[in-house]
């Protein structure tokens, strides 16, 4: 802390993190104490800045109290201009006669050493009878040392606003140097890191290992890749019929549902076959049977569930239009929308490029809203696929 006991060095007495900055200010680089210090010099400036508000509040009682007379103010402005006009006159008329009557002046080369001095004995005479004397000031009242101190007030100011600006570009290029160099340290870690990992392994790796030869490394690593693209293959098939499954079990209802005018996606999990078959009004609410009406509207869902599953089995694997063909009810057809969908935007997640919709779907709007597609900014019948690696791989 400041006022402390401190050596040669700068440093406190028994303290080895006590440092001395280029400014010449010694404080101590411990934490704590430097914490002490900092909050201390904040007080510092917060009382002077309380001090200087009240001196103003003061003068701006006593002005209001006391309001300035600007014509006596101005008479004296004057007055003070003209003694010193007169000063002036005064010493130019002095210092002429003493020219004139000064014949001997200053040493030069040529005077015999005692001329000399003896003339330099005299010159200090004078110059100290010169500075004992009292100096010719301005009188009491005189409004000329205020003038003076607004004078150098303000070039101080000027000053002050000057190297405010040439310290404000020099902080903000300090602070983008300091950003370079903490990307640039932080690089530098990476790199250490990784290369001390690099160290550890070659270092465990074993000695029948470490004499392989390189075209063997290379084969052994071909394999791995073979592996791992198998691995991801067999993990994509998964995924494929796990979206498949989730498609055709629960999502494809709900996207029949709103685009017959029903519940937007999320709002009802569960809406069966005879709902769709019934459809909803104008004002989304799911239409109702009465009576047999009810009963033959069941039994035609019970019916094309059955008709479907007889296609199923008869058709096999079939081709998608064949599959579209016989879709009996409204839930396949929105299931199978969804597929068409995907799969289209998978064939052109690889060129980045948009596709083409025929027209607004439910389907399209949810792949939308769960921020896995977007529309063309300037075209809302264009869709593509969000890319997700481009932000891993950046």
């Amino acid at each position: 802390m400041l006022g402390e006991e401190l050596d040669p060095q700068g440093r406190r007495r028994g303290c080895d993190m006590c440092l001395l900055v280029p400014s010449k200010t010694r404080y101590c680089a411990k934490p704590e104490v430097f914490e002490d210090w900092k909050m201390a010099l904040q007080q510092n400036t917060l009382d002077k800045i309380r001090h200087f508000a009240e001196s103003n509040r003061k003068l701006e009682e006593e002005r209001a109290h006391h309001p300035i007379d600007y014509h006596a103010y101005n008479h004296r402005l004057d007055q003070t201009v003209l003694q010193l006009q007169n000063q002036v006159k005064r010493q130019e008329h002095a210092l002429q006669e003493l020219r004139r009557s000064t014949t001997n002046g200053l040493p030069h080369a040529g005077l015999d050493p005692r001329t000399r001095l003896a003339q330099i004995r005299r010159a200090t005479k004078a110059y100290k009878a010169l500075s004992q004397t009292e100096p010719d000031l301005p009188r009491q009242g005189s409004p000329l040392p205020t003038l003076l101190a607004l004078r150098e007030t303000a070039r101080q100011i000027l000053d002050l606003k000057s190297s405010i600006s040439a310290t404000a570009q020099d902080l903000s290029t300090n602070r983008e140097r300091l950003k370079a160099e903490q990307a640039a340290a932080r690089d530098a870690q990476l790199i250490s890191a990784r290369l001390d990992e690099r160290i550890k392994t070659l270092q465990s790796t074993r000695p029948e290992e470490r004499e392989k030869r390189p075209a063997q490394l290379a084969k052994e690593l071909m394999q791995q890749q073979r592996r791992r693209k198998g691995e991801l293959k067999n993990k994509t098939t998964a995924l494929k019929k796990a979206l498949k499954a989730f498609i055709d079990d629960y999502l494809a209802a709900m996207l029949a549902a709103e685009d017959l005018g029903g519940p937007v996606v999320g709002d009802k999990l569960e809406v069966s076959d005879a709902t769709l078959v019934a459809g909803y009004t104008t004002h989304g609410k799911e239409k109702r049977t009465k009576g047999a009406v009810g009963v033959d509207v069941e039994r035609d869902s019970r019916q094309q569930r059955i008709d479907e599953l007889v296609y199923r089995r008869s058709s096999g694997g079939g081709d998608g239009d064949g599959q579209r063909a016989g879709i009996g009810n409204k839930r396949e057809a929105a299931g199978a929308e969804m597929h068409d969908l995907i799969t289209s935007l998978l064939d052109a997640a690889g060129t980045s490029s948009y596709i083409e919709l025929e027209r607004d779907t439910a389907a399209s709007r949810f792949l939308v809203k769960a921020k896995i597609a977007q529309f063309h900014p300037r075209d809302a019948h264009r869709l593509r696929l969000i890319d997700f690696a481009r932000e891993l791989v950046d």
